[in-house]
């Protein structure tokens, strides 16, 4: 009988973006990473944000942040995967940016925040780490 895991390690690309996530490494800490051209930014533990919905789980974390300006996030949804006898599973998805507008004074009027989507494609897999 095929014994059925859940992915820990998703690689993701599109747009001229690639994203790695594992749920876990070898510290026992989720760690996301983002490279996009020259830049790669590199995220762990409390700094990955991991919300699970009826839609999947939204995976996010903080690219940049201005004073007095606002933060821009990334989000990727990554869909729930059983993987059978640890291969690899190819998934489509989105990824989100959203821009929060903040002032030293608090939440601006209007609308605060706004969003690009943009398509993705992968895999998922388990690996021990």
């Amino acid at each position: 009988m095929a014994t059925k895991k859940a992915p820990n390690l998703y690689e993701l690309s599109g747009e001229g973006i690639a994203v790695t996530y594992s749920t876990t490494s070898i510290d026992g800490k989720p760690r996301f990473t983002v490279k996009k051209g020259r830049q790669t930014l590199s995220f762990s533990g409390d700094e990955i944000t991991s919300l699970g919905t009826n839609i999947g789980t939204l995976v996010s974390i903080v690219i940049a942040k201005t004073v007095d300006k606002g933060f821009t996030s990334l989000s990727v949804l990554l869909p729930a995967i059983q993987l059978t006898d640890s291969k690899k599973q190819s998934f489509r998805t989105i990824g989100i940016t959203a821009v929060t507008a903040t002032t030293i004074a608090g939440p601006v009027k209007g609308v605060q925040q706004t969003y690009k989507t943009f398509p993705l494609r992968g895999s998922a897999q388990h690996v021990d780490f």
